[in-house]
Order: structure tokens, then C-alpha cells, then sequence
């Protein structure tokens, strides 16, 4: 009944009749009008429960809710919601004994890749979070979507998230009992600040390859880091901030070559954030988290990490997922304190891929529950070219992720894989995001097309991959030759996805999600169908006529939906992509 499903829930035979009935659901509302107590619940101080633990009891005398802690009594009355959505003023006798398997459990959404949410849309997702039972949010940054204090001229001329936004966010999530962590990249991931003039020179590589890797060796590096989180730390409440550091890849190489051949690459990325974790800690007093991707297998080296620091074990696709385990089991060796940091695996698909992410959501919280993990966080990253990946293709997997990080449940038995959770995460988003409409079974749907692709690739689909590209460009860069494919894959996908448009345009559910939906679906279709176009390396006038068609349907939807919850700036990308395929189909057809 209770989502996450609790440790322990019984129900008995009776109900109570609430005297007063509450006439709306709304979290924070019961929870105002339920923390001090009421004629209903009472309230019971229980020193022995931790964080965030809770047991409520339902029987003739009403409501009685134990907690340790106010976050305790928060995740209770989170859970007393949903029993008042079930049963109206007619609570059954019952009993629910919970408490988190995971200290931490954070959703981590990327905002620098183009998509850059408005406040509003934030605030919407951080209730959805504190409805789940989350305790943290973090909003990744490496690009320009945020007003950074220090540096008004890299957003000047177009609006973005500023400082008293983020106070502000800070301060709805703290009244829901969610930790607003800052997320600012600072070593890898350089890439469009170093392309600005003015920073250029701060990077690893030569005039014709750029690494998006910071040179590290420089003083003007130093200081020009510290004001990036002068820009950021003072406007976060949070204890911690996660410095990135992932996928260096100019790490031994170019300037940095001569240093990490005399010491090591391992010993020079310590360094680094060593350095960088002295320099928060004795500015800021904040503890930093780190993506540990650069020192996974340096097990030897682990001592040199900062004392507190947190390392945060990404994987999400199959193979590094398994590898996971072992990595975990390092860093519980070592005594280090970790996250396990699975994905939703939406991005760079259109509309994700679901037997992945279940997969991926059940190991990775597992493999985490066994070794000790401090925290799961799910995260969430963005795209910087077509943007058909829709919010609306992250809500199961946030449910999902929520089950796992609250309860990860009976270890999987290797065929039943946990089913029932998965069924339960896709009932609660029909139930309190739909409105009770069924309409997760659609984004399933959606969500296995690329299993009828000719290939599978790391963190993406082939027409996913293949959209960035040109229609004279038919090979997927280190992974599908497409004149070397039979159109026969492609075809069945647009069946596939004509069918399921078809049952959409009958299914009515929330007026936007459904929208996202049907252009999620839509931008596959044209995806696969440009990838039949760059087989064939040709197409017919008839068809070119169809496919532009498309283009003009999905360009003012996509900017209509993109405005509803974003900013403007960012949206360029996917609408220079979408018109270039547009004039190279008219180009095409211009030839027959």
C-alpha cells in the first residue's frame, strides 16, 4: 500500500474515523496541520528510532506516529498521505514500522546541458522528491546556467537560474527536509568555459585539441576555480558540495604529461583534490564529494584521500554496473565513505531504456546496501545536442530509485528481478502524478524501442547518437556503420512507435506530461526514419515531403513545452539541429 514500501506493514480488520477530515493532500499542508498533533494523532518522542525513522499506528483511539527526529515525523506524515488518498476519512487499523535503508538518498539532475529549469519547474520536482522520501538534491553544473557572481559576463544578454534563486530553492527544500548540495565540475567537463577567449588559456591541449580538462599547474587555474565557488558555496545551507573532477581527460597529457609520468596520474588527481577540499574546508566548512571514476582501480592510493570526502561510485550501463560491486568493495575496504550513483537512463535516447534502468536502479542499490553505502543518488544527466528526452521519461525511475534508497527489498533472485517494485513505482506516478490515470505503461513502451535497434551503445541509442549527425554522415563514431546496416531494424521501430502514437492520441492524462510524451515519441520516429534515410542514402519525394511534415510538427511543440518549465537559452541546439535536417531533406529532394 505505502510507496516506498515500508520494512513492516500490517492491516487489520476495523477503521477509525478521522474527526477532522483534511481537505487537501498536499504534503506540506498535512504536515502543518499534523506536526504538533491533533484530536486524530498523537505524538510520541522515541529516542531509540534514527533519522528519518518512524512507525504509525492506526487503531480505534486513532493515529499514533513515534518518531526520533522531525524528519522522522516528516516521512511519516508522507506516508499518512497516501492512506488518506486510499481511504478517505476511513483509516484501517494498521501498522507501519519503517525506517531508510540508505543515510542519504539524493536525485542529482543536470542543468548545464541546454535544459536549464525555472525555479517554479524545480520547486515542483523537489515536492515530488519529499513526497518519495528523498533527502537531497543536487543541480549539476559545468556550463552557463547560473549567474555566477564573479563572472556576469558569461551570462550576459539571456536569463538563467541566479544566487537569490538558489536561496530560495535552498530554503523550499530545507522546509521539506531535503539538502540542497551544490555540484560544480572543476577539473574535466571544462569544455565551455575554456572555449570562452578569456579562459582559453587555463586549459590542457593544444590550438587544434582541447581536452575540456583545467591545467591544473597554473596559479591563474587556482584562483580562477576559488572564485567559481566564491560564485556558488555562499548561496547553499548544505554541509557538502560535490566538485565533479569525472572524465579528466587531458590527465597526462599535454601540459599535464611531464608531472604525471614523474608521479603518477593517481597522485596528481589526489593532489588536485586535496587541494581543492583544503581550500572549501577552510573557506566554507563544507565536506566535498567527488565522482571517483579517475581512481576506481588505484586502491593503493585511497589513503590520499581527503579525510570525509565522500566518493561517488557512478555506473549505468551493464558492464560498469556489475563492475560497481567490486568497486564498492574497495572502497569499503578502505573505509572510504561512498555513494552508489546509478541513472535513469533517459538521456540521449528520446525516451530512455527501461529494462537498463531497472537493471541498473536494483544492482546498484544492492551492491551498495552490501558494502555499507552512505548514500544512493540517482542521477539525471543532460544532452547537449537533439534535448528529445522529456522530464516526463524520468519520473518512473525517480519512483523506482526512491524504493531502492528507502528499501531495497529482498536481494533479486535472478528471475523474478524485483517485478512488483517496478509495478508499484509506475502505479504511484499513474496514481499521484497522473491522477490516476494509467499512463506509465506508455513510457514502457516507449522506453524498450531501443531494444529493437541493430545495436546496443553505451549510454544512448543508435538513433539517438546518429540525430547529432548529418544525413551525408551515415557511420555512429566508435559504434554503428549504418551503410554496413539492413533498414529492416529501423523499419520496425517506426511500426512500433506509429502504433503506440495512435493508442496515445485516445489516452488522456496530465495535459503536459502527455504532450512531452507524444513529442518524446515523435523524436524517435524521425530519428529512426533519418537512419532508413542514411542507409538508403537517398529517399523519395513522397517521403522527404512526410519527414519535413514531421520536422514542422515537432519544432513549435518542442519549443512550446520547452518554455512551459525552462528558459529560453539553451534550446538552440535541438532547433538548429531539427531545421538542418529540414534543408538537407529539401536539399535531397531538390536532386531527384
Amino acid at each position: 500500500m505505502i510507496f516506498p514500501q515500508p520494512i513492516k506493514e500490517t492491516y487489520k480488520e476495523g477503521s477509525y474515523t478521522l474527526s477532522i477530515r483534511p481537505t487537501d493532500e498536499a504534503l506540506m499542508t498535512l504536515y502543518g496541520m499534523y506536526k504538533e498533533g491533533n484530536e486524530d494523532l498523537s505524538l510520541h518522542h522515541d529516542l531509540t528510532l534514527g533519522e528519518d525513522a518512524y512507525t504509525l499506528t492506526v487503531t480505534g483511539e486513532g493515529i499514533a506516529l513515534a518518531y526520533g527526529t522531525e524528519s522522522g515525523k516528516f516521512r511519516a506524515i508522507a506516508s499518512l498521505r497516501q492512506l488518506f488518498h486510499a481511504y478517505g476519512d476511513k483509516l484501517p487499523y494498521c501498522e507501519i514500522c519503517d525506517a531508510p535503508q540508505f543515510e542519504r538518498r539524493g536525485y542529482m539532475l543536470d542543468i548545464s546541458s541546454a535544459r536549464i529549469p525555472k525555479l517554479e519547474t524545480l520547486k515542483r520536482l523537489v515536492d515530488l522528491l519529499a513526497e518519495l522520501k528523498y533527502n537531497e538534491l543536487q543541480l549539476y553544473m559545468e556550463s552557463f546556467c547560473y549567474k555566477f557572481p564573479h563572472f556576469p559576463e558569461v551570462t550576459e544578454g539571456f536569463d538563467c537560474l541566479t544566487p537569490e534563486d538558489m536561496m530560495d530553492l535552498d530554503a523550499y527544500c530545507a522546509e521539506r527536509f531535503i539538502d540542497l548540495v551544490p555540484n560544480q565540475n572543476c577539473f574535466g567537463h571544462m569544455a565551455v568555459w575554456l572555449a570562452k577567449k578569456e579562459f582559453a588559456h587555463l586549459g590542457v591541449g593544444d590550438e587544434t585539441h582541447r581536452t575540456g580538462t583545467l591545467n591544473i599547474l597554473l596559479s591563474e587555474t587556482e584562483e580562477f576555480v576559488e572564485k567559481l565557488f566564491d560564485s556558488v558555496l555562499p548561496y547553499f545551507r548544505s554541509k557538502y558540495v560535490n566538485i565533479g573532477l569525472d572524465e579528466a581527460y587531458g590527465l597526462g597529457k599535454y601540459q599535464l604529461e611531464q608531472i604525471c609520468r614523474e608521479k603518477g596520474k593517481t597522485e596528481v588527481f589526489m593532489w588536485w583534490l586535496g587541494k581543492l577540499s583544503e581550500m572549501i574546508k577552510r573557506k566554507y566548512g563544507k565536506t566535498v564529494m567527488f565522482w571517483s571514476d579517475m581512481v576506481y582501480e588505484a586502491k593503493e592510493a585511497f589513503h590520499l584521500i581527503p579525510e570525509g570526502a565522500i566518493a561517488l561510485n557512478w555506473g549505468y550501463d551493464l558492464i560498469e554496473t556489475a563492475l560497481s560491486d567490486r568497486r564498492c568493495a574497495y572502497l569499503e575496504e578502505k573505509k572510504i565513505p561512498f555513494y552508489i550513483c546509478p541513472g535513469v537512463s533517459a538521456w540521449n535516447g528520446f525516451t530512455g531504456r527501461f529494462d537498463l534502468m531497472t537493471f541498473n536502479l536494483r544492482t546498484s542499490a544492492e551492491f551498495g546496501a552490501n558494502h555499507g553505502a552512505r548514500g544512493y543518488l540517482l542521477t539525471d544527466w543532460g544532452e547537449h545536442g537533439y534535448h528529445g528526452s522529456y522530464p516526463v521519461f524520468s519520473l518512473v525511475p525517480i519512483a523506482l530509485a526512491a524504493q531502492y534508497a528507502w528499501n531495497t527489498g529482498e536481494y533479486q533472485d535472478g528471475y523474478r528481478m524485483k517485478h512488483p517494485l517496478t509495478e508499484a513505482a509506475q502505479k504511484y506516478i499513474d496514481e499521484y502524478v497522473f491522477a490516476g490515470k494509467c499512463a506509465s505503461h506508455f513510457h514502457y513502451k516507449l522506453a524498450q524501442t531501443y531494444l529493437l535497434e541493430p545495436r546496443r551503445i553505451h549510454c544512448s541509442s543508435v538513433c539517438g547518437y546518429a540525430f547529432n549527425l548529418k544525413l551525408s554522415e551515415r557511420i555512429v563514431p566508435g559504434f554503428v556503420d549504418l551503410n554496413n546496416e539492413d533498414p529492416f531494424y529501423f523499419e520496425n521501430i517506426v511500426f512500433y512507435l506509429e502504433r503506440i502514437l495512435a493508442d496515445l492520441e485516445k489516452c488522456d492524462f496530465d495535459e503536459t506530461y502527455r504532450r512531452q510524451t507524444i513529442l518524446g515519441a515523435k523524436f524517435y520516429l524521425l530519428g529512426a526514419e533519418l537512419c532508413i534515410v542514411r542507409i538508403h542514402a537517398s529517399a523519395s519525394a513522397e517521403k522527404i515531403d512526410r519527414l519535413v511534415a514531421l520536422i514542422d510538427e515537432i519544432l513549435p511543440e518542442h519549443k512550446e513545452l520547452w518554455l512551459r518549465d525552462n528558459f529560453e537559452n539553451g534550446i538552440q541546439s535541438s532547433v538548429k539541429i531539427l531545421e538542418r535536417h529540414r534543408e538537407e531533406l529539401l536539399a535531397m529532394k531538390g536532386t531527384l
